[in-house]
């Protein structure tokens, strides 16, 4: 009686509950159930104790990771296996509020390309660090750039590799710390950080080659002063890169991630950029894959050059 009592009072939190129904799918590790949940990991951490102590779930290790999965019931405490069974038969039909299924499957598709050799961290739907690094690199050597929400810097720090100089802006001060502290770690002389609002960037006029939004635009109230502001700060000729989501209907990500937009059409994100004097607009959505519940758009234009 009393290993039930224990039980019922731990499998009482939501939170242990949401746990429990994630790795009943499949064994999961601190880091994904973080990401997952949008928990601290200290609190993740802790929950996973609580089921542990009880013996409600076993942890494997692979590599660095230590995964989580449900105890098997020919391995339980005599006394849970009954409650243990009517839970399992339950988890199915539990409701799904925070949308932790929808997340389950990003992190589930950043495993497979973490075993195709990408090793990325998955910080916003939808992106692709290594995949970005790559292909600017076609672009940036010799040139002076900005990255526009530049988050933790990941992106700014691969840019780095090619470009002139580059700018990271971000207004978030504690997420602009981590930035500089990696590119102080790596002795980047010609990599700056500045804290900033897009919509009122303190870059000088025609100061840059090429100007990225790198998922940041649907951070903003008004998407539009964004790209206006990017465009001033562009040199004539100079070109502006965005990646962001299509159209989607997932309402978590404005508590859990800050999202204002759920993704931009690709007409209206086609005319806002010609609106602040981009010319050779360039954009694509990528078709849906199966499951997915998230799309990238990619665009690109050119700003034109001042009329004689």
């Amino acid at each position: 009686m009393e290993k039930i009592t224990q039980a019922l009072r731990v499998l009482g939190d939501e939170t242990r509950l949401r746990i429990v129904n994630l790795i009943s799918q499949v064994p999961l590790n601190v880091s994904e159930l973080t990401s997952i949940l949008g928990l601290a990991q200290s609190g993740v951490s802790r929950h996973l104790s609580h089921l542990k102590k009880l013996g409600l779930l076993c942890e494997r290790k692979e590599g660095v990771w230590s995964y989580y999965n449900l105890t098997e019931p020919e391995n339980l405490d005599a006394e849970l296996k009954l409650l243990w069974g009517y839970l399992h038969e339950q988890l199915s039909a539990l409701e799904d509020p925070f949308r932790d299924e929808v997340r389950l499957k990003e992190i589930l598709r950043q495993r497979e390309d973490s075993i195709s050799g990408l090793n990325e961290r998955l910080l916003e739907p939808g992106q692709s660090w290594l995949t970005w690094s790559r292909a600017l690199g076609f672009f940036l050597p010799g040139l002076d750039v900005a990255d526009l929400g530049c988050g933790d810097g990941t992106i700014t720090l691969e840019i780095a590799r090619f470009a002139r100089s580059v700018v990271g802006v971000e207004y978030n001060q504690k997420i602009l710390a981590i930035a500089k502290e990696r590119a102080d770690r790596l002795n980047l002389e010609h990599v700056t950080f500045q804290a900033d609002r897009i919509e009122a960037l303190s870059l000088p006029e025609a100061s840059m080659d090429f100007v990225l939004f790198s998922q940041s635009l649907h951070h903003l109230p008004k998407p539009e002063l964004g790209l206006r502001e990017a465009a001033r700060i562009l040199r004539p000729g100079g070109r502006m890169t965005i990646m962001e989501l299509a159209p989607h209907q997932e309402e978590w990500v404005r508590e859990k991630l800050g999202h204002v937009w759920l993704g931009f059409e690709t007409e209206a994100l086609t005319q806002m950029m010609h609106d602040v004097g981009l010319q050779s607009i360039k954009i694509e959505a990528n078709p849906p894959r199966w499951g997915e519940s998230f799309r990238v758009i990619l665009a690109s234009g050119i700003k034109k050059h001042n009329r004689t």
